[in-house]
């Protein structure tokens, strides 16, 4: 009962403070990001103007089948290799199947479009876009490979090449994937107009020079001392530093189609931090609550692409706020893994209260380093359970059966 009655009772004050909650997908593996937690994050800017028709999100990216079949069609040793190359594509083993097509471009250049999507896929996008150029000139699928460069580049943060690669292909062919893209990349480019580098050591910032240049010392700062406090206690620091894009939150919430109540997004694609600024002067405290909680997603992330959906926002959250105290486990700690979707507003405050306790009680009773070794198992292909179990001695099963039920 006393705990039903907490979460009613944050509930009503996430209402009071003016959040809009409404049924979202918090993290889509095809969108891939990761929002700061439901808070009073609104007061942090200027709201959004109503009437600004809703603009499309970046497409989900499926990767066209004829480019794998093409290169088995054209293979000149007509079998194990290309047969392998498909089998493993199709079972998403996209490493093995990059090493197979670039085997097979050995002899057939035309297999360096499904290298360069295998790349793509794993996401190594250095190496899509060699493969992806490379395709170009042996006469693949056009359409795919530029479609493919487009996206490659802009995770690249070659925003110029980027819009190039979409243009040659929407000449080509007809793709609303394509067109809902490039329409994002000429929003971002317009958004983008007056922007100024600022960088250290661990952070590249841009910002607005006019809109936000005062307020960007105080987001470095805030970003150094997330980079030492949290590394320090999880004995991690990332070797890449990370690019974070300040907006207005009219720019904010048109270029990343973020819920109304964000106050912040991570992109698990391109490892971007993109946070709106303008009216968070005197806000600091807020401001640094996501900061850090943004931050330790692209902490998490630089280790592991794989960790539960539930553990990532609760770390998030145990970082930006503090232990939380229990709530129990009334949404299945197992069904938090991979998306909060389907949720209605009390599902989706209830889904950050659970994970943030659950992360916290990890935390406290098994310290950092264990938590660390979690991720890096995650990292280097464990299972949850078998990962879950040589960190914590004790399985994920068991964890997902007893905490928060007693």
């Amino acid at each position: 009962m006393a705990t039903m009655l907490r979460i009613i009772l944050y509930t009503a004050l996430a209402t009071l403070t003016g959040i809009n909650l409404y049924l979202f997908i918090n993290k889509d593996k095809d969108a891939g990001t990761l929002n700061t937690a439901p808070t009073a994050v609104s007061s942090l800017a200027e709201p959004s103007p109503s009437s600004s028709a809703p603009s499309p999100t970046l497409p989900p990216i499926p990767v066209p089948a004829p480019a794998v079949q093409e290169v088995i069609r054209n293979a000149d040793d007509g079998s194990s290799l290309a047969a392998g190359a498909k089998e493993s594509f199709e079972k998403g083993d996209y490493k093995n199947a990059a090493d197979l097509c670039k085997q097979l471009a050995e002899k057939n250049k035309k297999a360096s479009l499904c290298a360069g999507l295998s790349y793509f896929r794993l996401p190594d996008y250095a190496n899509a876009v060699v493969f992806l150029e490379q395709s170009l000139e042996s006469g693949a699928d056009e359409f795919a490979a530029r479609k493919y460069l487009s996206f490659a580049y802009y995770y690249s943060d070659k925003l110029d090449k980027s819009m190039s690669n979409a243009e040659k292909a929407r000449s080509i062919m007809k793709d609303p994937e394509l067109d809902a893209f490039y329409e994002r990349l000429l929003r971002e480019k317009q958004a983008h107009g007056n922007f100024v580098d600022e960088s250290t050591a661990h952070f590249r910032v841009r910002f607005d020079g006019y809109e936000h240049g005062g307020i960007s010392r105080k987001v470095i700062g805030i970003l150094e001392d997330a980079y030492s406090s949290i590394g320090r206690d999880m004995d991690y620091f990332p070797s890449e530093p990370v690019t974070v894009i300040l907006y207005t939150t009219y720019d904010f919430h048109d270029i990343t189609q973020a819920p109304g109540w964000s106050g912040g997004q991570f992109d698990t694609k391109d490892g971007k931090i993109r946070v709106p600024v303008r009216g968070a002067e005197g806000k600091e405290g807020l401001l640094r609550t996501v900061l850090f909680h943004e931050y330790a997603h692209s902490l998490v992330h630089s280790i592991t692409r794989n960790c539960p959906l539930w553990l990532n926002e609760g770390l998030a959250e145990y970082y930006s706020k503090g232990p939380q105290q229990k709530v129990g486990q009334v949404i299945p700690l197992n069904h938090l893994e991979n998306s909060f979707s389907g949720l209605n507003g009390r599902g989706i405050v209830l889904a950050y209260m659970e994970s943030h306790s659950a992360a916290s009680y990890l935390m406290d009773k098994c310290r950092a380093d264990r938590m660390k070794g979690l991720l890096f198992s995650l990292s280097s292909g464990s299972d949850l359970n078998r990962a879950f179990t040589d960190s914590f001695q004790m399985s994920y099963n068991d964890f997902i059966e007893k905490w928060g039920k007693k």
